[in-house]
């Protein structure tokens, strides 16, 4: 009797500190919009009033957010990837969403999973043929996938190279391949002669180390007229703060030398904005001459109850088991 007021008390506590427990959680969305120049300045606040696509979009598996977007086009249709945050998993998975016109976007489905994360997936086009680096850090490789039937199915064809990097982000340049990749706060570039092979570390690898806000990949490496602009993440004060672009003034085998042209996107610090308290990737696709298909994605911190949001992924699990029985 006397160990039972003490055990109940301890089951008050547990319960009172569950129901009371708050977590805050990022829920990021995407952005499309026309540009009629590379972005290298802030972009107009009226091109970012509302996102083009979140996770209420999502209709075949339990989104928590859409991030990452990249953009591609086939057959006169536009194309963009982005990572799902699948709450039934508790892992980012590949989706699609397709358009006409790049101003409205239609959800299609879920097109790439794994048994491990996959996020930042790196979509590009190269004889013909379609490929993505999709972040895959957490089996400490960088893969290479091609499309065996766009865009919704995708074998891995090879492995690029092996660590835990993040976000690489590959282009041509001067009939090489070129590839950024960040890891714990350092940029590191690699080239190689073949897409699928030889690929090796620049001599000047790391570029930069010890700053998290240049060094992690932040969308698409555009070269246009032989000018390269490299995006990149500010993880400062928190991680998905804002972009910044540098542009490349010299890339060799044996030389790279940058600066940094600006800040171009961050949060809107408006209470009720999707992009309140940050962005993170920026991909841009040149639709003709002086206009520029740009995505973009951002996010807001809401703070949740930890035991409704625990609920939340439990029941998400058991809603795709029985949609796998049924």
């Amino acid at each position: 009797m006397y160990l039972s007021i003490p055990i109940f008390l301890i089951l008050l506590f547990i319960l009172y500190w569950l129901f009371n427990r708050k977590m805050t959680v990022g829920i990021w969305s995407i952005k499309v919009f026309i540009s009629h120049s590379i972005i290298s300045s802030f972009p107009d606040e009226n091109k970012l009033k509302t996102p083009s696509l979140q996770a209420s979009d999502v209709t075949d598996v339990p989104a928590e957010f859409v991030a990452d977007p990249f953009i591609i086009s086939h057959d006169s249709r536009l194309y963009m990837f982005f990572e799902i945050l699948d709450k039934s998993s508790e892992k980012g998975i590949i989706g699609v969403a397709s358009s006409e016109n790049g101003e409205k976007w239609n959800y299609d489905r879920a097109v790439l999973k794994e048994d491990y994360h996959l996020s930042y997936p790196y979509v590009f086009e190269y004889n013909g043929n379609f490929y993505m680096i999709p972040e895959s850090s957490e089996v400490s490789k960088v893969l290479l996938y091609k499309a065996k039937n766009f865009p919704y199915e995708w074998e891995k064809t090879c492995e690029i190279i092996q660590g835990n990097y993040v976000d690489s982000s590959i282009f041509q340049y001067n009939d090489k391949w070129w590839m950024f990749a960040g890891k714990s706060g350092k940029l590191h570039l690699f080239f190689s002669d073949d897409l699928e092979k030889n690929w090796a570390e620049h001599p000047k690898s790391p570029l930069i180390t010890n700053n998290s806000s240049i060094t992690r990949p932040g969308g698409r490496v555009i070269v246009d007229n032989h000018t390269i602009y490299r995006y990149t993440q500010d993880g400062k004060p928190t991680y998905g703060s804002a972009v910044r672009v540098f542009k490349i003034t010299k890339l060799s085998d044996i030389e790279y030398e940058e600066k940094e042209i600006s800040l171009v996107l961050n949060g809107s610090k408006k209470e009720m904005g999707w992009n309140k308290d940050g962005m993170h990737s920026i991909d841009q696709l040149e639709l003709e001459e002086n206009k520029w298909l740009v995505a973009v994605d951002g996010h807001k911190l809401e703070d949740r109850n930890y035991f409704s949001w625990k609920i939340d992924r439990i029941l998400a699990k058991w809603f795709v088991k029985i949609k796998e029985i049924i």
